[in-house]
Formats: C-alpha cells, structure tokens, sequence
C-alpha cells in the first residue's frame, strides 16, 4: 500500500490508475484510519490541481525517507554488483545529487564528467551514436572508483550513519573525514 502511495506521490503512475487502485483497495481504511481513507475519497480526481491535493495529503502519513532511502540504496547495489545500466544508474543518482542528496557528489560528477562531451543529454536519439557508445562503453565498464563509492555510501547506510528523512532530505552523522566527497572531492578523482 505505502508502495502505491509513493508511486502516485513520485508521478510513476497516473491519477487514473491512482484513483482506480483507490476504490479496489478498502484496507486503506482499516490501516491508515477513517479519516485518511475519507479524505482520499473525497478528492475530486478530475481537478487540474489534483496532484497538489494528493501530495498535501498523503505527506502527512506516509514515512516517503524510507521509500528512498530504498531506492537510494538499491541503486548504490546496482553498482556495486553491476546490474543494469551503469549509464542510467548515474543519471539517476546524477539528478538525485542535483535535487539533495550531496553524498552522492562523486557519484553524480564522474556521471557528468563522463558525458560531458555530449551536448544536449536530454536530446539522446539527437547524439552522434559513435560518441554515445564511447561513453556508454566508459560509465558502463563501472571504473574501480565508481564500485568503491558505492560500497563506501553503502556501509554508511548500513551503521545508520547516513538516513534519508525525507524526499531529498537526509542525516549524516559521519566524521568530517568520511565526507571526502564533500571535503576533498579533488582527492577522490585523482586516488
């Protein structure tokens, strides 16, 4: 359930769908209270300002730090055990940096610096396919200093020293010199 309801909150899925998987879903009540469930039903779906709406309302019960810590660290996995698309995996933790999460700096910089030849990143069916696929060949060979990052931002998740709160708030209760990537991010490249 907390699962949809960050889904709507992120725009993962629609109000259509939302408002669909809302009136199949009658445990909402039972779990979050008369009130909750009542004011969801209540909100008029068809409003140009629904989402605003939503959000308002469903920030107040659903803990969304956990959803992305999760995802922050699902990611971090993907790279550690390199899954999926190394490309894809730093463009996420590449606009995750850019929204907040200032941990993830050396992360989402040799993203940038690795595709910083291209142009316009949005316009990808635009790029000359030779230099995409060099760049892609570059981030996807996922370099040592990349693996140890995410292992290193990983084992601060696991001794609790980095929480993510909120969306794009988190707790760091590590030493000043854990936060390299803060402090010292020229040391990181050149190591």
């Amino acid at each position: 359930m907390q699962k949809q309801f960050y889904n709507i909150y992120k725009g993962h899925i629609s109000i259509s769908e939302f408002e669909e998987w809302l009136y199949k879903t009658q445990e909402i009540e039972s779990i979050y209270g008369n009130d909750f469930y009542f004011s969801l039903l209540d909100l008029d779906y068809r409003n140009k300002y629904i989402k605003n709406e939503l959000e308002k309302l469903i920030e107040r019960e659903i803990p969304f730090g956990e959803f992305e810590q999760t995802r922050i660290i699902s990611l971090l996995e993907n790279i550690r055990y390199q899954q999926g698309d190394g490309v894809e995996i730093l463009e996420q933790l590449y606009d995750d940096y850019c929204s907040g999460y200032s941990f993830l700096r050396f992360l989402g910089l040799t993203y940038i610096t690795g595709i910083d030849a291209i142009p316009k990143i949005q316009q990808r069916d635009k790029w000359d396919k030779n230099e995409f696929d060099r760049k892609r060949e570059i981030l996807n060979s996922m370099n040592p200093k990349i693996i140890n990052e995410a292992r290193r931002l990983l084992s601060f998740f696991q001794n609790g020293l980095l929480k993510i709160i909120a969306e794009n708030e988190y707790k760091d209760d590590r030493k000043e010199e854990d936060k390299i990537e803060l402090n010292h991010i020229e040391k990181m490249f050149k190591d």
